[in-house]
């Protein structure tokens, strides 16, 4: 009888740990939201001033590139976090990137763009689109299973046998 209620406590254990690992990626996708939106809010900002001079422009790339490098920190691990929609998220950030940063971006005689920074408002709330229904889906049974199937294979890499 002891030996059932150890298990029932070592499975509660293991429960408990396992849903404050998805908290801490929950917390993780809500950060990356708001990096994206700050990116995002920083492009639009750019792609609708024109600049008075050199120097004010070089300011207003600065701060696009800045509030860029923000959402790349966590590139890799939102990519796991977003299970199989994993690819969409990837193809969606650099789609992201592109239209922030593209055409005349960092160019002196840029004009005005709000179609670029209209894209780039559509690009980011479809990607943060998927990160809230890749958030929801923390908690699943499939998830369960495929954070396991992670953690045997890191196991295996770090302390398998060696060739």
């Amino acid at each position: 009888m002891a030996f059932v209620a150890r298990s029932y406590v070592g499975a509660g254990v293991f429960f408990q740990q396992y849903r404050a690992a998805r908290s801490e990626e929950g917390a993780l996708i809500n950060e990356h939201i708001k990096d994206i939106e700050k990116f995002s809010e920083t492009a639009q900002s750019y792609w609708l001033k024109k600049p008075k001079d050199l120097e004010e422009e070089v300011f207003l790339a600065a701060r696009v590139r800045v509030s860029h490098a923000s959402t790349t920190a966590l590139y890799e691990v939102i990519s796991r976090i977003c299970g199989p929609r994993h690819a969409e998220y990837q193809t969606g950030m650099k789609e992201l990137y592109n239209s922030a940063t593209g055409g005349t971006f960092e160019s002196a005689r840029r004009s005005l763009d709000p179609e670029r920074a209209m894209a780039t408002a559509d690009l980011a709330a479809s990607t943060i689109h998927l990160l809230r229904v890749s958030r929801v889906n923390l908690l699943t049974l499939g998830r369960a299973l495929r954070v396991t199937e992670w953690w045997f294979k890191d196991l295996w890499r770090n302390h398998g046998p060696r060739e």
